[in-house]
């Protein structure tokens, strides 16, 4: 299989801050149209990256409640919920099944067969992809069902049945950002601290690569969906969490997405680019 490539966080807002975006979005961020969904619960609109990555923001749609019911990220709370992996080419789904059914061990995760999915864009265009979603693993059924309490732990997989660039116009105006972010240098995902190590070998089968353990952390190297002269390529880190206030997260969001940094240089620079965004559920870092 091609290398696995971040292909994008999902922020989950309140209706209204998707309408009318707060400071800390409108100010640091260019916001490109998304559309509704075609199950007609919610709508998004995406913060697009140069190296192709992109944030999505969704909301369920006047923040009805009753079209939460059901939905995989009905019960989320607001703030990062999950993230999605994409590779060029043809996707291996047996390959992947292969490989995590042989090493998933007691965290039991399979994948659900790849199901269309898609949006209307404001011009009336359809936008249609594919998405291969976590489940638990199911030794009865050679077809198994993914529950809502999978999604955000594991990644899901999301592959283009109509141009990428209809789903993700990743233009030079859509990529100019008031905070100069050109995209993911990394991001974390908490887990338990007691199965840390079972996480990284499941992530490191789902993405068919090797973790790097460096200065006593675990990463695991990405790739971007475009290459950008000088852009470092993004890496995911597997971390127990070590502050109270991550461990309350863990306990009353589960394991998922924590912190996103972004990238603003092309020059190899090590630092803190600027202040960091911390909202309800969502921080972000800005790295040089």
């Amino acid at each position: 299989m091609a290398p696995a490539q971040i292909d994008h966080v999902v922020i989950l807002l309140r209706y209204k801050d998707l309408i009318n975006p707060p400071a800390w979005i409108a100010q640091n961020f260019t916001l490109t149209p998304g559309g509704r969904h075609l199950d007609g619960r919610t709508e998004n609109k995406l913060i697009v990256f140069r190296d192709g990555t992109y944030f999505e923001l969704i909301a369920f749609i006047d923040d009805n409640p009753s079209l939460r019911h059901g939905h995989p990220w009905g019960q989320k709370a607001f703030g990062f919920i999950d993230f999605g992996l994409t590779n060029p080419g043809e996707f291996d789904y047996a390959g992947l099944r292969g490989r995590i059914n042989q090493r998933s061990g007691k965290l039991q995760i399979d994948y659900a067969y790849p199901a269309e999915g898609g949006r209307k864009l404001q011009d009336g265009r359809d936008v249609k992809w594919k998405v291969t979603v976590p489940a638990n693993q199911s030794p009865a059924s050679s077809q198994p069902q993914a529950p809502p309490s999978r999604r955000g732990e594991i990644p899901f997989w999301c592959h283009d049945i109509t141009p990428r660039s209809l789903r993700v116009d990743a233009s030079l105006a859509n990529t100019t950002h008031p905070s100069g972010a050109l995209g993911i240098a990394q991001f974390t995902v908490l887990v338990p601290k007691a199965k840390v190590d079972r996480y990284v070998d499941l992530y490191s089968s789902i993405m068919d690569t090797q973790p790097v353990r460096v200065f006593g952390t675990t990463r695991l190297p990405l790739d971007a969906p475009i290459s950008v002269p000088g852009l470092v390529k993004p890496w995911l880190f597997v971390e127990e969490p070590a502050l109270e206030a991550e461990k309350r997260r863990v306990v009353e969001r589960g394991p998922g997405v924590v912190e996103v940094a972004l990238r603003v240089g092309t020059d190899g620079k090590v630092g803190v680019a600027r202040a960091p965004i911390s909202e309800e559920g969502v921080w972000i870092h800005f790295l040089k």
